[in-house]
């Protein structure tokens, strides 16, 4: 009887501490490489919903006076709208908290599949925008750079492919 109580009240205190078979999943298959069911449909803690940039935030170019699709963009607040007084240009917070002066100020949204045709150009994070595990610190502080849509073959894994590479739907965004 000692011995059935004690395995019970083992038991009840391991329980607690066992990965759920989602867990599992996810954890499969980040080691093999694909994307989980859960994942590709927006149900991880990562999802589509919760990973964005903030209400105020918008692309902004880091490249100095380059044309709008050679440039590298973070976002940024605008603190100053661009006027002929600032020379076109608008003063501009990144996350990180520096502050700079902009040429290229580019309001965005997230990529819906009908946005994503063959030849339409997009906006994504080059070493990023692959990756299932996003969280909003990489998102919000990631370069993002022009490219082109060039096959769609995959979109219904969530998975466009843009200048030849394979990207997540989810981290892509379009120019407005």
């Amino acid at each position: 009887m000692k011995t059935f109580v004690f395995l019970m009240i083992c038991c009840a205190l391991l329980i607690p501490s066992c990965e759920t078979l989602t867990d599992i999943e996810q954890g499969a298959s980040k080691i093999s490489g694909t994307m989980s069911k859960g994942a590709a449909a927006g149900g991880s803690a990562s999802s589509l919903g919760s990973v964005d940039f903030r209400k105020d935030e918008v692309l902004c170019s880091v490249s100095g006076n380059e044309a709008q699709e050679k440039a590298r963009y973070l976002p940024a607040v605008i603190l100053t709208a661009p006027t002929a007084a600032t020379g076109n240009q608008a003063e501009v917070m990144y996350p990180d908290g520096k502050k700079d002066w902009t040429y290229i100020v580019l309001p965005s949204r997230k990529a819906n599949d009908a946005d994503l045709l063959i030849g339409e150009s997009v906006l994504y994070m080059y070493h990023q925008s692959d990756d299932e595990d996003m969280t909003q610190e990489k998102y919000r502080n990631n370069s993002w750079i022009f490219g082109t849509v060039t096959s769609t073959d995959e979109m219904f894994k969530g998975v466009v492919e843009v200048d030849g590479r394979p990207m997540l739907v989810k981290w892509v965004r379009i120019a407005q």
